[in-house]
């Protein structure tokens, strides 16, 4: 059954891991026949050996506040419905959105695994970090917020719909959620399959339509505000799967100019087509509490 709705699932498909090439055998991933979602299991019990030391880059200052900037448009999102106050991010890993929500004023709080990465955060990017493989439980111990942001995190996360309840309860009312994750409604998947990075098997637990997050998101008093895959943000992501999809073990090593010249032939063909509808290779919603 399935773990976030309890629905009926059935086996989808095996899959390695292909990103990193770290070898573990196989993973199987099954499919909720109702909600849509496609799960891992059994998970790994040894799936922090998938999570190498060099899993986060950690840059200097100049080099941290250069790539901060390609966040702006992911904060501009957020700022629509909030500019201001107190933000909590879950996952940010190296925190380059933390730092651009910190140069724009914000009040940064954010819950990582990581040990290097809290370090890093604390001392580099300005925020406060606490250091927590359970962001709910971490959440009973903070306080409100007027915004909260997982980018790219909450498939990574063993109980996906608890951690979202905990980050809506300690949200404000007029308070903003944003998520962004994987699309298991691209183009990308229906081509590509177990062989789409963005399953970067056994890494993603969870591959979430954008409906069953609404779904969530309404059952916990949340309104919509709006669902995309063609910001810029999902336009890089467009671009990352073709890229990855022309290598073997694409993220242990760096792309050749060859490869980079064919995805962006590739992406800048298959555009028009990608950019219809929700057909990206990954979606950011947006939620208010009422």
């Amino acid at each position: 059954y399935c773990p976030l709705c309890a629905g009926p699932a059935y086996p989808a498909f095996c899959s390695t891991d292909r990103n990193r090439g770290i070898p573990a055998g196989r993973f199987d991933y099954q499919r909720c026949a109702n909600c849509g979602s496609y799960f891992l299991r059994p998970v790994p019990e040894d799936l922090a050996r998938h999570y190498p030391m060099d899993y986060h880059a950690h840059p200097d200052r100049v080099e941290l506040d250069r790539y901060a900037s390609a966040e702006e448009p992911k904060l501009d999102l957020l700022r629509r419905a909030v500019e201001s106050g107190r933000l909590l991010e879950i996952g940010p890993g190296t925190g380059l959105f933390s730092r651009a929500a910190v140069l724009a004023g914000f009040e940064v709080t954010v819950i990582e695994m990581d040990k290097s990465c809290c370090e890093y955060i604390d001392t580099v990017v300005g925020a406060r970090a606490i250091q927590s493989d359970r962001p709910e439980l971490a959440l009973s111990a903070l306080g409100s917020f007027h915004a909260v942001a997982m980018w790219q995190v909450i498939e990574h996360l063993p109980d996906p719909w608890a951690v979202f309840e905990a980050a809506v309860a300690h949200l404000e009312p007029g308070g903003a959620i944003i998520v962004g994750t994987p699309n298991p409604d691209s183009m990308q998947f229906r081509l590509l399959g177990r062989y789409w990075a963005h399953l970067d098997a056994p890494r993603h637990l969870f591959l979430i339509p954008a409906s069953a997050l609404q779904s969530k998101a309404t059952e916990l008093g949340l309104r919509h505000v709006m669902t995309t895959t063609s910001d810029p943000a999902g336009r890089h992501w467009n671009r990352f799967g073709w890229e990855y999809a022309l290598r073997r073990h694409p993220a242990r090593n760096p792309s050749t100019s060859l490869t980079r010249a064919l995805s962006l032939l590739l992406t800048t063909a298959v555009r028009p087509f990608e950019t219809r509808g929700l057909a990206g290779a990954t979606y950011t919603s947006v939620f208010l509490k009422r």
